[in-house]
């Protein structure tokens, strides 16, 4: 992963899955950040040099993105977060703090569900607040319509190396900084002949939008004993529920929800000097002796 920091590649295997993994210094307490859909580590490299004076930062790509195997199978919740479990075991961090945007902060949520005692606390990125389906849920679609539009997506190719504005300026007007980002942080899949996909295969992505639409977020928040640091994104849709749900996270769990002025849901890319300074400011408060931990 190329960034402002040296980070060791470390490859950790579970399920017969390759795992890549980056790894900083060792000066404090773990950080484990997971990435977005579509998207791998190097999203996060504008935050990681906020945290190397005082923490460990890990990356992970998660099976099927990145430098991870793209599986056949195993994006159900349980493989995934054991797929976390054996980071973690592989780098001997008996507790982190799992920072997650989209995706990766919605893993992180049942993560800490399901294992409390290595979860130190968790930040989420405009992530882990609201369904994805359901009353509330982020698309008024059924589970199975969901999958029907997920099927049909079609799979852009591209030569190594061809400039994918032309191709994508029409989804996003005006063409922005924001949106250009995106595609120097998705994850790269190869084709049968030589060329490339910028999204996520149809048998992988069926997986995970299977995981995504049985993902309850009420339930897993019952079941955290970590503070939890919130950040849902200014503009876009449905921030009122988010902030309504919020307010429904048991009274046992430590929460702070800070929302960033104009912030998107992308925010490694969008504010990542703005998120990583609530982040640490977060991890400083609940250091302190007074405040809640797991």
């Amino acid at each position: 992963m190329k960034g402002e920091i040296i980070m060791k590649r470390v490859a950790v295997y579970h399920a017969q899955t390759k795992l890549q993994v980056w790894e900083g210094e060792r000066k404090g307490e773990s950080l484990l950040f997971l990435h977005p859909q579509g998207s791998r580590s190097s999203i996060w490299n504008e935050m990681l040099p906020h945290f190397t004076d005082k923490y460990h930062p890990v990356c992970m790509d998660l099976r099927g993105h990145g430098e991870s195997d793209f599986a056949d199978k195993g994006y159900d919740i349980e493989t995934v977060c054991r797929d976390i479990l054996a980071v973690l075991d592989q780098l001997q961090i008996p507790k982190a703090h799992l920072i997650g945007n989209s995706l990766g902060g919605d893993f992180a949520v049942f993560f800490a569900a399901f294992h409390p005692e290595r979860t130190a606390s968790l930040c989420l990125l405009d992530a882990g607040m609201i369904n994805y389906i359901g009353p509330n849920g982020e698309r008024d679609l059924t589970r199975e319509e969901v999958l029907a539009e997920f099927a049909q997506r079609p799979i852009k190719a591209f030569e190594p190396g061809e400039d994918i504005v032309p191709d994508n300026i029409h989804r996003w007007v005006p063409w922005e900084g924001y949106f250009a980002k995106w595609f120097q942080h998705t994850s790269r899949y190869p084709l049968p002949d030589g060329r490339i996909a910028y999204q996520i295969p149809t048998r992988i992505n069926l997986q995970i939008m299977e995981t995504v639409c049985d993902l309850c977020y009420e339930e897993a928040h019952r079941h955290i004993r970590c503070p939890i640091l919130f950040l849902p994104a200014e503009t876009e849709p449905m921030l009122s529920v988010k902030l309504q749900m919020i307010e429904r996270v048991p009274a046992k769990v430590s929460t702070k929800t800070v929302v960033l002025a104009d912030s998107r849901h992308l925010m490694p890319l969008d504010q990542p000097i703005a998120t990583a300074r609530e982040i640490r400011t977060f991890l400083a408060e609940i250091a302190q002796p007074s405040s809640a931990t797991c």
